[in-house]
């Protein structure tokens, strides 16, 4: 077969099972190759060896059975920088970038020092913000150790020196964790409901359970950080998380002690801000089709 006749199988073959097929078929073919667009024009007519083609077709088909794409790789892009990811451990989403944007924006607004990354995962939040903002210090805060090696094997990838790895349960709380001075928390932590986690679509049930569960009601990790957090750091003024689209309402009302809640929208979805006096706090939810 030539390069142009395995592209086109690989098209076909995925064009069943993914709705970005033609992206997800060059993505695939780019990495296995090795080759990039211009490459490909030139020499799309080479022929391929039988062996070579069977061992690209394999990966065709663990795609195709929905094993995500980033899995595959091994590496993704976030917010131009580049992040391990595999079994084990959160893939990192475009929508979380506009976490980590409004997050730069406070840091840069409030001359924040010190952030918390709680639930880091990859540590694409966290490592990001790093890198944006050389003078401040990133806790790195993760419980799994097979997140945590990726978190380890990301900070070097990214070749920041300002990020601090802690492996640690947010369940904790703060000062179990070693972590007593923070004026930023920023956090994508798990929201889905337990009892819906095996209706999530093929390819999210790769991902770790742990980095998806929030609990019987998908709300558990916020109540921690109401119960267990807030009271022990005293120079946090800032929280900015994620959470699940329709969970707004409930949210609120968790932490609806702290002050009056206004709505503000970005460009993809609906974002909840909570301000007070003390504190501010946003909210980010998760796209509409992107976990369910």
């Amino acid at each position: 077969m030539t390069l142009f006749e395995v592209l086109k199988k690989a098209k076909i073959i995925l064009s069943n099972t993914t709705p970005d097929y033609d992206f997800d078929a060059w993505v695939l073919f780019s990495y296995f190759f090795g080759m990039t667009r211009s490459d490909y024009f030139i020499h799309s007519g080479d022929y391929v060896d039988s062996i070579k083609c069977d061992a690209f077709f394999d990966i065709i088909n663990e795609r195709k059975d929905g094993k995500p794409l980033q899995y595959i790789v091994g590496k993704w892009n976030f917010l131009d920088n580049e992040f391990y990811v595999g079994d084990g451990v959160l893939i990192p989403r475009a929508d979380t970038e506009c976490l980590v944007e409004k997050s730069a924006e406070i840091i840069s607004q409030k001359d924040i020092k010190i952030v918390y990354d709680l639930c880091s995962g990859t540590g694409c939040i966290g490592i990001s913000l790093a890198k944006m903002f050389e003078d401040i210090t990133v806790f790195c805060l993760e419980k799994s150790n097979t997140a945590l090696s990726y978190l380890k094997r990301n900070v070097e990838l990214n070749g920041v020196n300002n990020v601090k790895i802690i492996q640690g349960d947010i369940f904790d709380g703060a000062d179990k964790n070693c972590l007593n001075n923070c004026e930023l928390i920023v956090s994508n932590p798990p929201y889905i409901k337990s009892e819906e986690i095996k209706s999530l679509q093929k390819e999210v049930q790769f991902e770790p359970v742990i980095a998806l569960d929030g609990g019987n009601d998908g709300l558990s990790f916020y109540r921690a950080l109401k119960d267990i957090w807030f009271d022990k750091i005293e120079n946090c003024r800032h929280i900015i998380m994620e959470c699940g689209e329709d969970q707004a309402d409930d949210v609120a009302k968790i932490f609806s002690d702290y002050g009056n809640i206004s709505f503000i929208k970005d460009l993809n979805n609906i974002s909840l801000y909570f301000g007070c006096a003390v504190c501010s706090y946003f909210f980010f939810t998760a796209a509409n089709d992107d976990l369910n």
